[in-house]
């Protein structure tokens, strides 16, 4: 049963990229089903209207110190259907929350893992749940990946109250499989699976025979893996194009400058949802060359909306949807010679490229589309207000029979 109107909080209405684009994408499509939308943030960034869509905002969103009436400012005299929260997990408030609405959050990365990536080295992934097991992990395996401990109890002690909250939801929405697992691992039992679908509307582009194009799309970060990219730069003749921003980035033209490829490689900084279309469009192959595990790599979605293949590393949600051979290649996470020979085999068979490329079309149109992702959050919906029903309907019950 569809819900009647739909509360969404997050702590900035925008499109830059991740998590904060998928939110409007996700919440445009619910509207165009004629959900009634409401958003709470505590930054708007993003003005112009949606029809159905109705914006809320509340510098005090993520002030522990204020009150939750403050907290929410104006959308606390809302009455929604559903409370669907996107990176806030106080579990507090969440429970003040229930009392008026069944609450599902949507799990975006590794919420309960201390380091937040969840791995110990490119290819081995951790398996273990949230618990004090992590801690000699953290401090002798390396999974900190950060050179500084102190921040790291109060990381832990952040993700044991997220995990609170995971519990305590109605739903706990993730959008891969390896998420999911993560989930479970940690004993979270009411959970729902959501397909992603391109936040970016695809565009074409022709003519890719005569060119070799390799293409990054993300956050310049460690975990992404743009150093083992522009190692494998130099073993490949092609133009290398690094869309996007990041803490990495000088650290990454430096490295270009002294391996001497850095008049093959562009970087492009942070780009508008058009400028990242045609930049896809116009690729030979988009690379994911993670050495984290990504937990979805949305990037790899929409590279195949646009009817490219896509080369990734073999680790974590990629397998959800590149199939070796058929839409693309997958390679060792971190190892820059192999994904060289991978680079190179697929520039030289443009035939080949077009054919995965279509290939990830096709699995597109059939998996990842703004219809199946509506319709899936819907069931999840639906799930979570009936259990969010169920003790209350008991207790009326029992009044009843007092």
């Amino acid at each position: 049963m569809k819900p009647r109107s739909v509360l969404l909080v997050t702590p900035r209405w925008t499109r830059d990229g991740g998590v904060a684009t998928h939110v409007v994408a996700s919440a445009v499509a619910l509207a165009g089903r004629g959900v009634d939308v409401h958003v709470l943030a505590a930054r708007l960034e993003l003005e112009e209207p949606v029809a159905g869509i109705t914006l809320h905002r509340s510098a005090d969103l993520f002030n522990a110190r204020a009150s939750p009436e403050a907290r929410f400012g104006e959308a606390r005299s809302l009455a929604p259907s559903v409370i669907h929260l996107h990176q806030f997990e106080d579990p507090e408030v969440v429970s003040l929350m229930q009392q008026n609405a069944p609450v599902v959050l949507s799990v975006h990365g590794y919420s309960a893992c201390t380091s937040g990536v969840h791995y110990f080295r490119p290819g081995h992934e951790c398996d273990r749940a949230h618990g004090p097991g992590c801690a000699p992990n953290l401090l002798l395996r390396g999974c900190a990946h950060a050179r500084n401990p102190l921040p790291l109890p109060a990381a832990y002690r952040r993700v044991t109250r997220s995990l609170q909250v995971l519990h305590r939801v109605e739903a706990a929405i993730s959008y891969s499989s390896v998420i999911d697992r993560h989930l479970a691992r940690n004993g979270v039992a009411r959970r729902a699976t959501v397909p992603l679908f391109a936040t970016v509307a695809p565009a074409r582009a022709a003519g890719h025979e005569h060119r070799r194009r390799v293409v990054f799309a993300g956050r310049v970060v460690p975990p992404k893996g743009v150093d083992v990219l522009i190692r494998a730069a130099r073993s490949v003749q092609a133009e290398f194009v690094v869309c996007g921003d990041g803490r990495q980035l000088g650290q990454m033209r430096e490295l270009a400058r002294s391996l001497e490829v850095a008049e093959r490689v562009r970087f492009t900084g942070w780009l508008s949802p058009e400028e990242l279309a045609r930049e896809l469009a116009e690729a030979s192959v988009v690379v994911m060359p993670s050495l984290w595990p990504e937990p979805a790599g949305l990037v790899g979605i929409e590279a195949f909306a646009a009817g490219r293949p896509v080369i990734a590393s073999a680790t974590g949600g990629v397998g959800d949807w590149l199939q070796e051979g058929v839409n693309g290649l997958l390679v060792a996470p971190g190892d820059a010679d192999a994904l060289a020979r991978a680079l190179a085999e697929l520039l030289a068979d443009p035939a080949r490229q077009q054919a995965m490329g279509a290939a990830g079309r096709r699995m597109v149109a059939e998996r990842f589309t703004p219809e199946q992702h509506v319709a899936a959050l819907l069931r999840a919906y639906a799930t979570a207000r009936a259990s969010w029903e169920r003790p209350r309907d008991a207790q009326r019950r029992h009044g009843a029979m007092a």
